[in-house]
């Protein structure tokens, strides 16, 4: 209320400990957003989803700070890649685990009446699929751009310029030193510095 953000933040950070991940990276995302740096308060709103932390404000909060980041225009999908990255994204929250939990029921309801090995194996590659695939997009390097830079065509100030990546924008990088390649949206595949990406890892 006093608009003491400075302090705001170093108390959050005196109590991390005590808190639990997903409702201190809320309330850390919540000052920032405050202070109007909004990219470091999507990423920490992002890391309070992932943590677990669910609820109507987080939700809000996350609408608010995209809105002003301008997301849904610099994130929108581009080319068949970006829709089943951005797919993939969206069935990572809980939606392959729900896949697999179904099937399994749907399985045990099978052979229930009639059981084989060649049902057994099969049913156990239907639950174990969307899994690995679960772990697999969980995988991936994310990051949240802190702050608008520079997209190179390769990882040096040699190469050619191919704009600028502005900040908030959500990525899926590969690394390479001291650079990481955009794969992810693919608008702004090229090369960074990776010392202004807030990794979600």
């Amino acid at each position: 209320m006093k608009k003491d953000y400075q302090n705001a933040l170093l108390t959050l950070q005196n109590h991390k400990n005590e808190l639990p991940a997903g409702l201190w990276n809320y309330n850390v995302g919540t000052v920032l957003a405050q202070d109007q740096r909004y990219s470091e308060a999507r990423f920490h709103f992002l890391r309070a989803s992932k943590s677990g932390f669910e609820s109507k404000e987080l939700s809000q909060n996350i609408e608010l700070v995209e809105e002003k980041l301008e997301i849904s225009r610099l994130e929108k999908p581009q080319s068949s890649q970006d829709y089943l990255i951005k797919g993939a994204l969206v069935a990572e929250d809980g939606l392959l685990t729900t896949l697999s939990l179904l099937i399994l029921v749907i399985g045990l309801w099978v052979l229930r009446r009639r059981a084989d090995f060649q049902k057994i194996v099969f049913f156990l590659v239907l639950v174990i699929s969307p899994i690995a695939l679960n772990f697999w997009i969980s995988s991936w390097s994310k990051a949240v751009v802190k702050i608008a830079q520079p997209l190179n065509e390769g990882p040096s100030v040699i190469f050619g310029n191919l704009g600028e990546i502005p900040a908030g924008v959500l990525v899926i990088t590969r690394n390479e030193g001291e650079w990481d390649q955009v794969i992810y949206p693919s608008r702004f595949q090229g090369w960074i510095k990776n010392n202004e990406l807030l990794k979600l890892e």
